[in-house]
């Protein structure tokens, strides 16, 4: 099992407004993660555009291996100055994580990161420099497994400025909580829960700026390989399902046809549920010993993907679509083995269910923009 760098982000809109000034893009490639987060000046819809400006950019930049010397002059170039405070409309930091967790860190007025490390709690020590004029800070550091680099935009040091705290939370503040009030041997995103629930308390519900943290953890990847369709070849059935056994993590089989097939090529029995799992939208699962998962298709591929797109993770009834969802959730590396066959029976699928190869692009969409690792595999 190799190691891979789990996010975990966490947001609060200033009160009285609709939209955060904060912004976090993520983005996920074979040799390295890389994490912006970018703080508008202010608050509201302007704030958030301008964030969001900040990082998509820096994001595309550093993915296309544009230097970072090159990726800083270009931004501290182009982002205006606001002309009453006299400070930038936007800061950002950047984390570019290899898999080896090695971190570059670069921030323009940025605060500085916290490293979590075997029960300790440091605050990263950073060299500046000036690039076109502008302070620009910098840290290198080694991520172990398990370790957690913690950083945030200014409403989590500002927590309770004049009200619970007369200088708000600060870095110190920050560091104090950490020791003392949260539990430190957790995931990314239950540590940065914790923090911006602290965060809440001293806002007494009411927060006074936008609030956002953002945590990175290396830990050991869970995969998950998913198989679906039949090759055109009817001669690689077995060496896609070979491929298949072959892969790391759980299994999940989509398709009564593929189950079929996979069933022979292995010699396993396949079973089908006694319909306590049917719902009126989604066909009942199957069984076959090894294999987590099996369940329908097209049908359940396309209520998964509805699901995503509607944000709705909780609260769920039990059947195929919920529980392919949850498999794909849990999952940080996702490998798809896909027969890209055309089923005759296609055209009998009713209006508004994407076909195989239109829902299994969707899917993988989806499921990149929740910062997952999808490698697709076609026969």
């Amino acid at each position: 099992m190799s190691l891979i760098c789990e996010v975990g982000k966490t947001q609060l809109v200033k009160h009285g407004e609709v939209t955060c000034g904060d912004s976090v893009e993520i983005v996920r490639n074979p040799d390295e993660t890389v994490v912006v987060l970018s703080d508008g000046l202010g608050s509201g819809v302007k704030a958030n555009i301008l964030s969001n400006l900040t990082t998509k950019i820096i994001s595309k930049m550093v993915s296309s291996k544009v230097p970072l010397q090159d990726i800083v002059e270009t931004i501290v170039g182009t982002l205006p100055v606001c002309s009453v405070r006299g400070v930038a409309y936007s800061t950002f930091t950047i984390l570019k994580i290899a898999p080896d967790g090695k971190v570059d860190i670069i921030d323009f007025d940025g605060l500085p990161p916290i490293l979590i490390s075997k029960g300790t709690v440091e605050v990263v020590e950073r060299t500046s420099e000036e690039i076109l004029d502008k302070k620009i800070n910098r840290a290198h550091l080694q991520l172990n497994e398990g370790d957690l680099l913690f950083i945030s935009s200014d409403g989590v040091t500002e927590a309770g400025l004049g009200l619970t705290l007369p200088m708000g939370l600060q870095t110190s503040g920050l560091v104090k909580a950490l020791k003392e009030n949260v539990n430190l041997n957790c995931s990314a995103q239950k540590l940065v829960d914790q923090i911006i629930a602290i965060c809440m308390s001293y806002y007494i519900s009411e927060p006074g700026d936008d609030t956002t943290g953002v945590a990175v953890q290396m830990r050991q990847a869970r995969e998950c390989a998913l198989l679906t369709g039949l090759p055109v070849d009817k001669q690689d059935d077995i060496r896609m399902v070979d491929d298949f056994m072959r892969a790391h993590g759980r299994k999940v089989i989509c398709g009564g046809t593929t189950a079929q097939v996979f069933a022979r090529e292995s010699h396993m029995e396949l079973t089908t549920d006694d319909h306590d799992l049917l719902t009126a939208d989604v066909p009942p699962i199957s069984h076959i010993k090894g294999i987590d998962l099996v369940t329908e298709g097209i049908i359940t591929m396309n209520r998964c993907s509805e699901l995503l797109e509607k944000n709705q993770f909780t609260n769920l009834p039990e059947n195929g679509a919920t529980l392919l969802l949850s498999e794909l959730l849990l999952a940080d590396r996702i490998t798809i083995y896909f027969g890209t066959q055309l089923n005759p029976a296609y055209e009998q699928i009713k209006p508004g269910i994407r076909l195989r190869n239109v829902v299994i692009e969707k899917l993988t969409a989806q499921l990149q923009k929740l910062g997952k690792e999808v490698i697709m595999h076609r026969y």
